[in-house]
């Protein structure tokens, strides 16, 4: 499959009405895309309740509710019925921020808030910033305040919540040096998890993920802005992460422009900001411009710790920064913590939030006060766009948001 993708042919889609969102009877992506359909009919069944309605809307504020971008449309259960032009029908991507299982979370079963919302998108990324290993295995290569180790078993958390992917291009993969790396990235895919921006190698690290998803190809690419001074590890063949350094930013762009022409939707997510921070650095607007030039439709950042606002540039949505998620020990801003969905159609990228509490990282659907105020801080920092109380983002050019039109 060659040629421009589909959101950048298409334009940006702006509704004000809930999308509706259908999953195959058949999902190509083997059991853990099995369990996510029988999990949407399971959920379509609880909530009917018996009722004779086409359509059954899930509501976003009530607990263990999932976006209305995932409102179940009982009349399509194939990939022909309901599709579009050429038979595809939509599917949904989520995105959650900051993962990590030290001080033993996994324990604590942190993710069983948001699994019903995990497990019913199409393809479901987390960003796990934390070296998966054994006590045993791996030391640190360099002294920094703040070193993530977690328990292999935490691979169970991620699983059996429908996570899919992990992006490991960040500055924690690599706390316990790339004995711990090497670990955790077998242990991964072992499991059935697609490992994004970290690899054996250079070669291994910045290959993209690219996978059928439905109707649909889908390529993720991922890399990680800081630290920059652990970039040198780039000129290793040493198990390592993908860098959006200076010294790397040729390679990232070939990358990028290879998955942009290949893919339907081309995805980037970039670990990079300034952490505490509400509105995005000048080195992040960058990437971002960076990458819309380049014919990306979705780019998705983390690392400030805080979930920040979307905009768009020219016709690439921006997730500014996904905030922490299962990321201990989360409190006050840091605890606001939010799935984003991207939903993709004939019609082109619509986006919508479902807000979560991570309160020591461990989710809770929280009150709806608090759920509120989420949404209301991600619409406050946006900029070209307003996300309404329902969760759905819509485009509104008139809206700077605090963070100011440029960024």
């Amino acid at each position: 499959m060659t040629g421009a993708p589909v959101v950048r042919s298409l334009g940006l889609v702006v509704a004000l009405c809930a999308v509706v969102v259908t999953f195959s009877s058949d999902p190509p992506l083997g059991s853990r895309q099995q369990r996510k359909a029988i999990e949407a009919d399971r959920v379509d069944a609880e909530t009917v309740l018996g009722a004779e309605t086409e359509h059954v809307a899930v509501s976003l504020l009530m607990p263990n509710s999932v976006s209305p971008a995932l409102e179940v449309d009982k009349s399509r259960r194939t990939k022909a019925e309901g599709a579009g032009a050429d038979g595809r029908s939509p599917i949904t991507l989520a995105f959650a921020g900051d993962t990590s299982f030290h001080h033993s979370l996994h324990l604590f079963d942190p993710l069983a808030a948001a699994q019903r919302t995990l497990s019913l998108p199409d393809f479901t990324v987390v960003n796990l910033e934390t070296a998966i290993a054994p006590p045993t295995v791996g030391v640190p290569p360099v002294s920094k305040p703040f070193l993530f180790r977690s328990n292999p078993e935490s691979i169970d958390v991620l699983t059996e919540a429908g996570i899919d992917a992990v992006t490991m291009a960040n500055n924690h993969a690599l706390d316990y040096g790339v004995e711990a790396l090497e670990y955790g990235l077998a242990a991964l895919r072992e499991a059935g998890v697609h490992t994004i921006g970290a690899g054996a190698g250079p070669d291994q690290a910045y290959e993209p993920l690219v996978v059928p998803v439905g109707d649909w190809t889908i390529g993720i690419a991922a890399f990680s802005r800081v630290p920059c001074d652990w970039s040198w590890a780039g000129e290793n063949i040493r198990p390592q992460v993908a860098w959006a350094c200076p010294a790397f930013l040729d390679r990232a762009d070939a990358v990028v422009a290879e998955l942009v022409d290949t893919v339907d939707l081309a995805v980037v997510m970039v670990h990079g900001g300034t952490e505490g921070q509400l509105c995005p650095d000048a080195v992040m607007t960058g990437l971002n411009r960076r990458w819309a030039s380049a014919g990306v439709g979705l780019v998705v950042n983390s690392h400030p710790h805080v979930v920040q606002g979307v905009t768009s540039i020219d016709e690439t949505i921006v997730v500014q920064s996904t905030g922490n998620f299962a990321f201990p020990p989360s409190s006050g801003l840091t605890a606001n913590s939010a799935v984003f969905f991207a939903t993709l159609s004939e019609q082109g990228l619509l986006v919508s939030v479902e807000p979560f509490i991570s309160e020591g990282g461990v989710l809770s659907n929280g009150s709806s006060w608090r759920r509120a105020s989420i949404l209301n801080q991600i619409d406050q920092y946006s900029s070209g766009w307003r996300v309404l109380s329902d969760g759905r983002a819509v485009q509104d050019p008139s809206h700077e948001g605090l963070c100011g039109s440029g960024s």
